[in-house]
C-alpha cells in the first residue's frame, strides 16, 4: 500500500513539472518606461520645476535649493558660506505634496537625500559624505523645515 502511494505520488509530481513545461506562463510585456529604450533621468514634478525652497534644519544649517527649469537639476546654495553648487538631481513623488530628493555635492563627495513634505513643511535627509579620499562613508542625519518662496 504504501509503495502505491509513493508511486501514484511521484506520477503526479511527474505530470505535474511536464505540465509546467509543456505550457509555459507567456513572458512579461514591459512597459516603455520599464524597458531598456525607456529609461532616462527621472524628470521633476511639474509643480517643483522652476521653484526654489528654503530648508532649515535643526542644527542651524540650511540654504535654499532652487529645482531646474531644465527639470533635471538642483542649484544649492548653503546659507552660513555661500557657497553654491549645481548638480544633477533625482525626484521622486512619494504621495502628493511629498518627494524624494536627492543630488550630489561634487564639492564635498556628498550625497544628498531628503523626504521633501510641503503638506507639513517638515524635511528629513541623509548626507553620506566620504570622510577622506578613498575612506568609508559617514551618514548624518538631519530634519528640519522646508517651504517654497516662489
Amino acid at each position: 500500500m504504501g509503495r502505491t502511494l509513493g508511486i501514484v505520488a511521484l506520477l503526479a509530481v511527474s505530470l505535474a513539472v511536464a505540465a509546467c513545461a509543456a505550457d509555459p506562463a507567456p513572458p512579461h510585456k514591459l512597459s516603455p518606461s520599464e524597458s531598456a529604450e525607456g529609461v532616462a533621468p527621472a524628470a521633476l514634478p511639474a509643480e517643483l520645476v522652476g521653484k526654489t525652497v528654503q530648508l532649515t534644519y535643526d542644527s542651524g544649517s540650511g540654504g535654499t535649493a532652487t529645482f531646474g527649469g531644465d527639470g533635471r537639476t538642483l542649484t544649492y546654495v548653503a546659507a552660513d558660506t555661500g557657497r553654491k553648487t549645481t548638480s544633477p538631481v533625482a525626484v521622486e513623488a512619494v504621495a502628493p505634496g511629498i518627494f524624494l530628493v536627492t543630488w550630489t555635492d561634487d564639492a564635498t563627495g556628498s550625497v544628498i537625500s531628503q523626504v521633501q513634505d510641503y503638506r507639513t513643511g517638515k524635511v528629513r535627509g541623509t548626507w553620506s559624505r566620504p570622510d577622506e579620499p578613498n575612506a568609508s562613508m559617514t551618514i548624518e542625519t538631519r530634519s528640519g523645515s522646508v517651504h517654497l518662496t516662489d
